[in-house]
């Protein structure tokens, strides 16, 4: 157990280091972002190992992962460390050009190409100096990662979240199908021809409804699915050679199409997808995030 005169006299800028090395899980990963050498770290967690009594970080195969010990404290340190920086940011004028973070972004990968470019252009000429990380969407896990401050912002499709997660609308894009030009030559698509089809879905989950699907439920209409596949690429090569239809927001099938596919509008109407931008209230006030949130929604 650390004494008490040990953690009054522990240096916190240490604490930085544990929040770098949590957020890139190698000391190089963090070196680099604190602006020190490798062995600058590995010094400053030797310190903080004898001060608190615990390895705090071990290695698995080629990544630091806390301990148990670490894991407790971390979303109170990580929480602490954001109102600190919120406390220093709002005693000044914030200027972007001077900004020096990390900024995660949880986003699918199927709704990346359409964002992601946009903003690294903008951020790559406002605030240089900034990082722009994009992770993995864990749906499930999303609240708690925002709580502990292990992504920022996240791009996902409207959910129905409440506080602490806030979030506002971002676009939103019509459904239509694609389909193999070999084996669907006729501009047009029916109803019946629709309901009569064989279907390719996409998700990374191993079974329940579609985001289109549940669309399709409350009008009581229920698809022929023949394959569910994990991303819009293969789904796109199985339609250039199979007779299936796939059902998607306009915007991700405007950058699969080529001379091979035709794009259909989808036979009956159903409510836009709407995709939101969510991040949590203790951001609110946060200069960089503000500055940040501000222009995601106003570049989308």
């Amino acid at each position: 157990m650390p004494t008490v005169k040990a953690l009054a006299q522990l240096d916190l800028n240490l604490l930085k280091v544990v929040e770098a090395l949590y957020q890139h899980q190698s000391m190089t990963g963090a070196a680099q972002q604190l602006n020190l050498t490798p062995s600058a770290v590995s010094h400053a967690m030797k310190r903080l190992r004898q001060v608190l009594g615990d390895p705090l970080f071990v290695r698995q195969g080629q990544r630091m992962v806390p301990t148990p010990v670490c894991r407790r404290m971390l979303p109170e340190l990580l929480r602490s460390l954001t109102q600190l920086r919120q406390a220093l940011q709002r005693l000044g004028s914030f200027d972007p050009t001077q900004a020096q973070q990390v900024i995660r972004l949880a986003i699918h990968d199927a709704l990346e190409p359409l964002f992601l470019p946009r903003l690294v252009a903008r951020f790559q000429a406002q605030a240089p100096g900034l990082q722009l990380h994009s992770v993995a969407l864990e749906r499930e896990q999303l609240t708690k990662k925002l709580d502990r401050g292990e992504v920022d912002f996240a791009i996902d499709v409207a959910r129905a979240l409440s506080r602490p997660v806030c979030h506002s609308p971002l676009a939103s894009s019509p459904y239509c199908v694609l389909a193999g030009k070999a084996h669907w030559p006729q501009p047009e698509l029916s109803a019946e021809q629709y309901g009569a089809a064989r279907h390719i879905t996409v998700s990374n989950r191993p079974t329940g409804k579609v985001l289109e699907d549940l669309a399709f439920a409350q009008q009581g209409f229920e698809r022929n699915i023949a394959i569910r596949c994990q991303s819009y690429h293969s789904a796109r090569a199985i339609i250039v050679s199979q007779p299936l239809l796939l059902t998607l927001p306009r915007s991700l099938a405007q950058g699969l199409m080529d001379d091979d596919l035709v794009m259909l509008p989808l036979p009956f109407a159903v409510p836009e997808v709407q995709t939101h931008l969510y991040w949590h209230e203790h951001g609110q006030d946060d200069s960089l995030l503000q500055w940040m949130r501000e222009r995601i929604l106003a570049e989308v």
